[in-house]
């Protein structure tokens, strides 16, 4: 399978709510519990959304980018951009298998990386991304990431705006207060851009791609997987054990 491909030259240093009867439909409401105060909708699609990113990494440490125990012994570090479809593939497929089977048992860590590809508009892909690395503050970008890859839209619709992006963050239940501020820290360009740098260097020049190796130690590129099995993956880690 080839996975989206991105020019190089894209790397310089960088609801319509449903207006259904409500005996016909049940809705999930959430209250921020102050007297008054407006209720959030969520859509059955949505609420399927969460539980199932819930029962995938409820219990799994997150620290910032990273997913797992930081002291496993093996890291995987994956490049993505949450509107590439392909990167939506294998986060939906293989990688469901590695966190139950590799990730629950304190033998591996993930850590998302920011590859632009898929979003042609550079400024949209920014704030996407630093939407992602602002829940990771609380402990949550894997959550995010996860929720965005499922309610993944259409490319080229600009979807990614301020109230898809707030959408997803309410639903990984981040207080919004706190990811709203962490949104304005301006270090956060910074950070892309050292992972945008990695990824040249290492040649990886498509999403979804990856790096693996030791923890702390050398990593080097995986270049045959499947989106959808875990054997690549697989044979690779217990290579590394």
């Amino acid at each position: 399978m080839q996975a989206r491909k991105f020019g190089f030259d894209k790397w310089s240093y960088v609801p319509f709510l449903l207006a259904l009867p409500v005996a016909a439909l049940v809705l999930i409401v959430a209250s921020s519990g102050s007297s008054g105060a407006e209720s959030e909708t969520v859509s059955p699609a949505d609420a399927h959304a969460i539980r199932r990113t819930e029962a995938l990494l409820s219990g799994i440490p997150q620290h910032g980018a990273a997913l797992g125990d930081p002291t496993a012994p093996v890291t995987l570090q994956f490049f993505g951009d949450l509107q590439c479809m392909d990167s939506r593939r294998v986060m939906l497929g293989a990688l469901p298998f590695l966190i139950r089977h590799w990730v629950r048992d304190g033998k591996l860590r993930i850590v998302y990386r920011s590859a632009e590809t898929d979003t042609h508009d550079p400024p949209e892909f920014r704030e996407q991304q630093i939407a992602a690395m602002a829940a990771g503050q609380q402990g949550k970008m894997w959550t995010f990431v996860d929720l965005f890859y499922r309610e993944q839209q259409p490319e080229f619709t600009h979807y990614a705006d301020d109230a898809f992006l707030e959408g997803i963050a309410r639903q990984a239940g981040v207080n919004l207060s706190r990811w709203s501020e962490a949104r304005e820290f301006g270090g956060w360009t910074r950070l892309i851009e050292s992972d945008e740098v990695l990824a040249i260097a290492r040649r990886l020049g498509s999403t979804p791609s990856f790096l693996i190796g030791p923890t702390g130690g050398e990593a080097r590129p995986l270049r045959h997987f499947s989106f959808e099995e875990s054997k690549a993956f697989d044979e690779t880690i217990r290579g590394l054990l």
